[in-house]
């Protein structure tokens, strides 16, 4: 959406016409991947659009900012090389220019913006986005960060890599673990005997999941509605309780020995490993929050998993706990924050691929096939990624923490122009899914503002309006007479999109386009 703030009457000079092209950026960038999101714009993209409503200097406001990709490019409007990878030219004055086609039908290059860094306010309600916000948008010792991520990195590893140790199939080489699959294990209602799901429904050579298959037992045939889970209780001596999950069990470990990655089933000394890891406390703090009822978080309630560190198998959560208690400083916290995604059982298994790495969905589910990942590995691999991310030009951008309602301190007609991407209705309960971030970060979102449909928040299509209504009413506030916001937006209900479009309006702006980001 773009929308314009309607000029003020005399003597006003800014002008521009509604962005009217469509905007795609690939996502296959450091910053974009230095850290997932659940919804996360490419800087390069929003880059087009502030270089098109503003001239250097001029102050930009995210009031959804997410991960601070709004903040990200108003800084590299400034960085020559990347304005020039977004397909325009860069005159020795700092003029862009950029191609189009003229009246005649040949292609002629149009100046339309100045080299130059933008200023960025930004904002976001879940301390968990300012978090990486805040990291995205200050200036980093690189070389001093990746000497001492490595040597905290190296000396957990040589207090805990033993967790990680497996014999290889000749019964005497020592091999590294990359990861473990664990399996559901169902009952069969016929026989009433285990089944572990991995054995009799994964078929490993075409990389399928069959819908229907035998009984290893009686030979009914079986398919995951007809089953019953099996159950596991044991004591948490965390929470001092004990605690129902259903069961899930080692089924494949992929490792390497020498320069040869391989597979095999655990064997005796694998699972005598896991047990003593079980039957051993960790000894080092590690958060114990119950997880919230909520609309999200019912899958890994129903299945047992009812406090954060419920998500994690004993093995990475004591390497967690290790190094949480000293990556300290707030550039190894974003490093630690980065992977506990990706290393936690919303991981799910997929045959074929190298290392497994959660594509974060907007769910909290666990499949039947979790991947177990090597703490070290998936965290030598980010470090490289956040020294690429963070190598690249800042300067410090103002960042809070509050809900886009409140009226703060901003004074009014404040910002050149807006960027917004704003919650899509139901689509993505950000308060549920950050629980796990913030739940390690010791903070969480307050989520009485938060400018959602939740059945849990007692928050419906009416309030959602409501909420959004206010957030463009202040947008307006801050706004400049007759300068722009664009609003990021993507749902495919279509009285969300309408109850949208209406709200801006309500809000006092005039929608003057749609165009596809």
């Amino acid at each position: 959406w773009e929308a314009e703030k309607p000029p003020k009457p005399f003597g006003y000079t800014y002008h521009r016409e509604p962005f009217a092209a469509d905007v795609s950026e690939g996502k296959n960038d450091p910053i974009y991947n230095a850290h997932s999101y659940h919804t996360k714009v490419p800087h390069k993209a929003i880059m087009r659009y502030i270089l098109y409503y503003t001239e250097p200097g001029d102050i930009v406001f995210d009031g959804f900012c997410g991960t601070g990709m709004t903040g990200v490019a108003a800084q590299l409007c400034g960085d020559k090389a990347t304005v020039e990878s977004l397909g325009y030219k860069v005159e020795d004055d700092g003029t862009i220019s950029e191609q189009v086609i003229d009246e005649n039908g040949k292609k002629v290059w149009q100046p339309f913006s100045k080299l130059g860094a933008r200023k960025a306010v930004l904002n976001d309600l879940s301390p968990a986005a300012t978090f990486i916000a805040y990291n995205y948008n200050i200036p980093v010792d690189v070389q001093a960060f990746e000497r001492e991520a490595k040597r905290i990195l190296k000396e957990v590893e040589d207090e805990c890599g033993w967790m990680y140790e497996t014999t290889h199939t000749d019964g005497k080489t020592k091999g590294k673990i990359n990861y473990t699959v664990w399996s559901d294990v169902f009952v069969c209602p016929d026989c009433m005997q285990e089944v572990i799901f991995w054995d009799v429904a994964v078929d490993k050579e075409a990389g399928v999941v069959k819908h229907e298959f035998p009984c290893p037992h009686c030979g009914a045939i079986l398919n995951k509605r007809r089953m019953q889970r099996a159950w596991v209780n044991k004591y948490d001596s965390a929470i001092k309780e004990t605690v129902r999950q259903a069961r899930q069990v080692p089924v494949l470990i992929n490792y390497t020995v020498g320069k040869t990655r391989t597979e095999k089933k655990p064997d005796a000394s694998d699972l005598a490993l896991i047990e003593k890891i079980e039957q051993s406390e960790i000894p080092y703090w590690f958060p114990t929050n119950p997880i919230p009822k909520g609309d999200k978080t019912g899958e890994p309630l129903r299945i047992g998993i009812t406090h954060v560190h419920h998500f994690y198998t004993k093995r990475n959560l004591w390497v967690l706990a290790d190094l949480r208690r000293l990556l300290k400083k707030k550039e190894f916290l974003l490093l630690f924050n980065s992977q506990l995604v990706n290393i936690s059982k919303l991981n799910r298994y997929r045959i074929g691929i190298s290392f497994p790495y959660n594509p974060l969905s907007g769910t909290l589910y666990i499949g039947s096939q979790v991947a177990e990942s090597n703490v070290f590995t998936a965290y030598k691999n980010k470090i490289d990624r956040l020294v690429d991310a963070f190598s690249l030009p800042h300067q410090i951008s103002a960042i809070s923490t509050k809900s886009a309602t409140d009226k703060g301190m901003i004074p009014d007609n404040s910002f050149t122009y807006l960027f917004l991407d704003p919650p899509f209705g139901s689509n993505i309960n950000y308060s549920e899914l950050n629980f796990l971030w913030e739940s390690w970060l010791k903070v969480w979102t307050n989520n009485k503002p938060e400018a959602i449909e939740s059945k849990v928040q007692g928050k419906g299509p009416q309030e959602y309006h409501r909420l959004m209504t206010n957030c463009f009413k202040e947008a307006n506030r801050v706004l400049k007479p007759g300068h722009w916001m664009t609003v990021e937006f993507s749902n495919t209900k279509a009285s969300v999109w309408n109850s949208i479009q209406t709200a801006l309006g309500e809000a006092g702006f005039i929608v003057a386009n749609v165009s596809v980001l």
